[in-house]
């Protein structure tokens, strides 16, 4: 993702504006503004002091910036009135939401309205969330297959217990179903793609422009994940297309 919005930005003649909201420290945002010297000039945020601690261990980056607070407190209004995040007032290019909404609510459609007034007209939103499948059981196995197949190789079951017991249950009353989403981004977005798929999780893009949404995906290079954690639908699939297939099934 970070490799896509590189290359995007590499597209454009003007500077972009990039907002990761709720992605803990900020790394890759802060990367991006180093690596491109402030041709990406980014947005970081979150509510833990130890995020900002370690955004700013090595001094304050150039071209990079960090909000602390939770991303529904990022007003307009805040961007207008701090010096320092003024330059933000026109608006996003890029937005990124990664498994943030689904620790606070379930109420998509109004957490994708309060980002959107921070997206320009023609700017894209990238979202990684992790999704409720519309047979419970199919969920379960999934996460039977990435705790056993995948997260045994590196933590030991007290460990993925823990987790799961600390976290994950919370996650999951914020998580909706795929068929959900569509319908709360549609609402509000003319196209959205769907990018990445590793079991329950799915990485999603949308914005107004079509065309700044295919440059984007053009930026895209194949995701390293085995074949026997990607599921239906599959990445590169309209995720209109998801609400037509629900559509169209037989009543059960």
């Amino acid at each position: 993702m970070g490799h896509a919005i590189l290359c995007y930005s590499q597209t454009r003649s003007r500077k972009l504006n990039f907002y990761s909201l709720g992605t803990a420290e900020g790394t890759m945002a802060r990367t991006l503004s180093e690596l491109t010297d402030g041709k990406i000039r980014s947005l970081s945020c979150s509510p833990t002091e130890a995020n900002r601690a370690s955004f700013l261990a090595f001094g304050s980056p150039p071209n990079a910036h960090f909000f602390l607070g939770p991303f529904h407190r990022l007003t307009k209004e805040y961007l207008r009135n701090e010096p320092d995040l003024a330059i933000f007032e026109e608006g996003f290019d890029v937005i990124l939401e990664d498994t943030t909404f689904q620790m606070y609510s379930p109420n998509r459609r109004s957490q994708l309205a309060f980002v959107k007034q921070h997206l320009k007209p023609d700017g894209i939103l990238l979202l990684v969330e992790k999704f409720r499948a519309e047979d419970n059981a199919d969920y379960h196995r999934r996460e039977l297959q990435k705790d056993f197949g995948f997260k045994a190789r590196y933590f030991d079951a007290s460990t993925i217990e823990r987790k799961a017991r600390d976290v994950l249950s919370t996650m999951y009353g914020g998580e909706i179903t795929l068929s959900e989403m569509a319908t709360a981004i549609l609402s509000l977005f003319q196209y959205c793609m769907i990018t990445w798929n590793s079991g329950n999780f799915y990485g999603l893009a949308a914005s107004d422009s079509e065309e700044n949404l295919y440059r984007y995906l053009s930026s895209m290079i194949a995701p390293a994940v085995p074949g026997e954690y990607v599921y239906k639908p599959e990445p590169y699939s309209d995720l209109g297309d998801v609400l037509a297939f629900k559509d169209d099934r037989p009543p059960a």
